[in-house]
């Protein structure tokens, strides 16, 4: 008995074979004739790739618009899942699953916004500040009947340093925040 499993078109999958053309500088790695095996399987790389609406209608009737369109060009655009997150669609307005759903923009001309497929956020860092003493104002001298007295009055100041912390360890600093992540490609179903 046969045990055919069928996916459906639109579904986007981790994969851990090379398609992203850096990876042709491995020896023996020929881009093209991988992307050609997968497309015959009916898999194309989430890239971002403009693709002909008439000619790849079963997956336009699945995504549409989502990833962006040029209506004067005739057609719509692959997810592009280079360097991001996937991140699960809210689903339901006024649920504060992402409390900035307000501003997701189009992840390309065309494409949607808001709390919908295909929506795009940019990088952030939830604001806060960290506080530390130090010498707020120079000692200062008063004079009396008895002996001259130093004060030093401590204030709060934040000099934006990272500093280490004994219980913590070293920071990682970077040019942005993520969590330990590891690289793959992703494809999806167009056929």
């Amino acid at each position: 008995m046969s045990t055919h499993t069928t996916v459906p078109i639109g579904v986007i999958l981790p994969y851990a074979g090379p398609l992203a053309h850096n990876d042709a500088s491995a020896p023996g790695i020929d881009i093209a004739a991988i992307r050609f095996r997968l497309a015959v399987h009916g898999w194309m790389c989430c890239d971002g790739a403009p693709l002909d609406i008439h000619e790849y209608a079963p997956l336009y009737g699945v995504i549409g618009n989502a990833f962006g369109a040029d209506s004067n060009a005739g057609t719509f655009y692959l997810p592009d899942l280079r360097g991001r997150f996937i991140r699960g669609v809210s689903g339901m307005p006024g649920v504060a699953r992402d409390p900035d759903v307000a501003d997701r923009s189009a992840s390309a001309a065309g494409g949607n916004t808001g709390n919908q497929v295909g929506s795009l956020q940019a990088d952030a860092f939830q604001g806060h500040e960290h506080d530390y003493l130090g010498a707020g104002e120079a000692a200062t001298y008063a004079t009396g009947e008895g002996s001259v007295v130093a004060l030093n009055v401590q204030k709060r100041v934040t000099d934006g340093d990272v500093r280490k912390s004994e219980d913590d360890g070293a920071p990682r600093i970077s040019a942005e925040t993520r969590p330990v992540n590891l690289y793959l490609n992703h494809i999806i179903r167009f056929r």
